[in-house]
Protein backbone atom coordinates (compact mmCIF):
# COMPACT_ATOMS: atom_id res chain seq x y z
CA UNK A 1 0.00 0.00 0.00
CA UNK A 2 1.05 3.59 -0.62
CA UNK A 3 -0.05 6.89 0.86
CA UNK A 4 -0.36 9.53 -1.84
CA UNK A 5 -0.15 13.02 -0.32
CA UNK A 6 -1.32 15.94 -2.46
CA UNK A 7 -0.24 19.50 -1.61
CA UNK A 8 -1.81 22.32 -3.61
CA UNK A 9 -1.23 26.07 -3.48
CA UNK A 10 -3.54 28.33 -5.45
CA UNK A 11 -6.83 30.16 -5.42
CA UNK A 12 -9.06 27.19 -6.28
CA UNK A 13 -10.30 25.73 -3.01
CA UNK A 14 -11.79 22.65 -4.68
CA UNK A 15 -8.83 21.85 -6.97
CA UNK A 16 -7.82 18.77 -4.95
CA UNK A 17 -11.36 17.37 -5.12
CA UNK A 18 -11.31 17.90 -8.88
CA UNK A 19 -7.98 16.08 -9.05
CA UNK A 20 -9.34 13.19 -6.96
CA UNK A 21 -12.21 12.84 -9.44
CA UNK A 22 -9.89 13.06 -12.46
CA UNK A 23 -7.67 10.34 -10.99
CA UNK A 24 -10.66 8.18 -10.02
CA UNK A 25 -9.32 7.73 -6.49
CA UNK A 26 -11.38 5.13 -4.63
CA UNK A 27 -11.30 7.25 -1.46
CA UNK A 28 -9.47 10.29 -0.13
CA UNK A 29 -9.25 12.47 2.95
CA UNK A 30 -9.20 16.27 2.75
CA UNK A 31 -6.86 17.70 5.38
CA UNK A 32 -8.03 21.26 4.71
CA UNK A 33 -6.03 24.47 4.74
CA UNK A 34 -2.31 24.24 5.42
CA UNK A 35 0.39 26.83 6.08
CA UNK A 36 4.13 26.61 5.69
CA UNK A 37 7.19 27.85 3.89
CA UNK A 38 9.32 26.69 1.02
CA UNK A 39 11.03 27.83 -2.15
CA UNK A 40 8.20 30.31 -2.85
CA UNK A 41 8.41 31.85 0.63
CA UNK A 42 6.20 31.75 3.71
CA UNK A 43 2.46 31.18 3.37
CA UNK A 44 0.73 31.70 6.69
CA UNK A 45 -2.59 33.22 5.66
CA UNK A 46 -1.69 36.56 7.24
CA UNK A 47 -1.17 40.07 5.89
CA UNK A 48 2.56 39.72 6.40
CA UNK A 49 2.71 36.28 4.76
CA UNK A 50 -0.39 35.86 2.60
CA UNK A 51 -1.40 32.65 0.96
CA UNK A 52 -2.09 29.13 2.05
CA UNK A 53 -2.49 25.71 0.56
CA UNK A 54 -4.61 22.62 0.90
CA UNK A 55 -3.70 19.00 1.53
CA UNK A 56 -5.38 15.70 0.75
CA UNK A 57 -4.28 12.09 0.94
CA UNK A 58 -5.35 8.73 -0.40
CA UNK A 59 -4.16 5.23 0.42
CA UNK A 60 -4.00 3.01 -2.65
CA UNK A 61 -2.43 -0.23 -3.80
CA UNK A 62 1.19 0.14 -4.89
CA UNK A 63 0.39 -0.57 -8.55
CA UNK A 64 -2.35 2.08 -8.50
CA UNK A 65 0.08 4.67 -7.13
CA UNK A 66 2.50 3.98 -9.99
CA UNK A 67 -0.30 4.32 -12.56
CA UNK A 68 -1.23 7.74 -11.12
CA UNK A 69 2.10 9.38 -11.93
CA UNK A 70 1.59 10.19 -15.64
CA UNK A 71 -1.87 11.64 -14.95
CA UNK A 72 -0.57 13.67 -11.99
CA UNK A 73 2.19 15.12 -14.17
CA UNK A 74 -0.35 16.03 -16.88
CA UNK A 75 -2.66 17.70 -14.33
CA UNK A 76 0.25 19.55 -12.69
CA UNK A 77 1.54 20.82 -16.02
CA UNK A 78 -1.93 22.09 -17.00
CA UNK A 79 -2.51 24.14 -13.83
CA UNK A 80 -3.04 27.87 -14.30
CA UNK A 81 -0.04 30.16 -13.66
CA UNK A 82 0.52 30.71 -9.94
CA UNK A 83 -0.89 27.33 -8.86
CA UNK A 84 1.42 24.61 -7.60
CA UNK A 85 0.88 20.91 -7.01
CA UNK A 86 3.22 18.58 -5.18
CA UNK A 87 2.53 14.88 -4.77
CA UNK A 88 4.43 12.62 -2.39
CA UNK A 89 4.10 8.85 -2.47
CA UNK A 90 5.01 7.18 0.81
CA UNK A 91 4.99 3.55 1.95
CA UNK A 92 2.24 2.38 4.29
CA UNK A 93 3.65 -0.24 6.63
CA UNK A 94 0.35 -1.20 8.21
CA UNK A 95 -3.27 -0.21 7.96
CA UNK A 96 -5.84 -1.42 10.48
Amino acid sequence: MKLVLFLHAGLSEDRLHQIAEQLALPAHTDLGVIHGSGSSGRHEGSRAFPGSGRAMFAVVEEAHAERLLPDVRRIRDALPPGERLRVLILPVEQML
